[in-house]
Formats: C-alpha cells, structure tokens, sequence
C-alpha cells in the first residue's frame, strides 16, 4: 500500500466517523421546529473539525475556522446577507481543497442546510431575529407609571430612540430602537419593559 492509497484510506474512515458523529443532526433535519438545534449541531460540528484537524492544510485548519467565526455570528443574530455569500464560497473552496475526507466533509451540512433552511438564515442575517430560535419579537416600552422622567434612558440611547421632557414620562420610537438594551440598564427604576409584539 502506498502513501495516497494509505491516505485515501485514512481519510474514509476519518470521514465514516464525521458523519456518524453527526448524524443525528442531519436527521433531525426534516423538523421544521428543529432548525435552531441544527444551526447549534453544525457549530459543535465545526467546533469538532477543528479539534480533529492536523493543521497540515490551511482550507481544513483555517477556513473552518473562519466558517465557524461566520456561523456564530449568523447564529447569534449579528451576520449579514454577505456571510451567507462567504459561507457558500469558504465551503467551496474547502471542499474542493481539503486533503483528507474530514476537511473535504465539514462543509456538507452548512451547504445542506444554506439550501433548505436558507429562511431562517435570512432571519437571521436580515431582521436579526429568528421566531424558531429567539421566540416572538419583543419591543421596549416605558411604562408612564414608573417613568420619573429623570432622562438617563434617553442619554444611553446610542440610536435616539427616547424622547421625553425632564420630569415627564418618555416614551420609545421602536423603529429607530435596535433593542441593545442600554436604555434598560440605565433606568432606576425599573419602567422599561419588553412585551411580545403580535403576529
């Protein structure tokens, strides 16, 4: 038996092992309600490609790496419409790269679920919120009640979403908010709220 025969070897039964690590990932697939455990399932699966990986080639060591950076953000409702373009292309280039079966594989459940949970991905990446993994979309409301006016929400705004007089209850333009969460943290007394929006 020579090297390439050996690697070749190798590399089958590296990637038998890959997939049949993850398989219960990729049968989960055909639930609708289970596209967030997918979404988790292919960073651990990423996450597992690094650990396992050589390093002897850099598609394997650092494309999944970078995937996983692009993934984690997508995932965590900060990615854009140009991750998913980046991811399309790093799992190309890894695919087509890759010297062993596990860098030639660790793309194949990006690439499957970009095809058949690619809405998701666009709420994600696009409203920066996803019903099956966040919940309802929520929106910040001061309650008048408890609103002393004192104006510490309307100076920690870093969009200008607070308006209101001193010593008047304020009020927030939710469609300036972008929900950070920095007016909550600042008021004292408790008067801003999150409620479900309607559907």
């Amino acid at each position: 038996m020579n090297k390439v025969e050996l690697q070749n070897l190798v590399g089958g039964q590296l990637q038998e092992k890959f997939e049949r690590a993850f398989e219960s990932v990729i049968e989960n697939l055909q639930d609708p309600n289970t596209s967030f455990k997918v979404k988790r399932g292919i960073t651990i699966k990423l996450s597992f490609t690094q650990n396992e990986s050589c390093g002897k080639c850099v598609p394997c060591r650092e494309g999944t790496k970078r995937m996983l950076e692009i993934l984690t953000r997508i995932v965590n409702n900060e990615g854009s419409l140009e991750d998913l373009d980046l991811l399309e292309e790093l799992s190309r280039t890894i695919t087509e790269t890759a010297l062993c079966g596990l860098g030639q594989a660790a793309c194949n459940p990006v690439v499957s679920t970009l095809k058949y949970f690619r809405k998701e991905y666009l709420a994600h990446v696009v409203d920066h919120h996803c019903p099956i993994c966040n919940g309802r979309k929520r929106r910040l409301v001061i309650k008048p009640e408890l609103c002393k006016g004192c104006g510490k929400c309307k100076r920690n705004c870093p969009m200008e979403a607070i308006s209101g007089e001193i010593r008047m209850p304020h009020t927030i333009d939710n469609d300036k908010c972008i929900h950070c969460g920095a007016c909550w943290g600042a008021c004292p007394f408790g008067a801003i709220d999150a409620i479900e929006e309607e559907d």
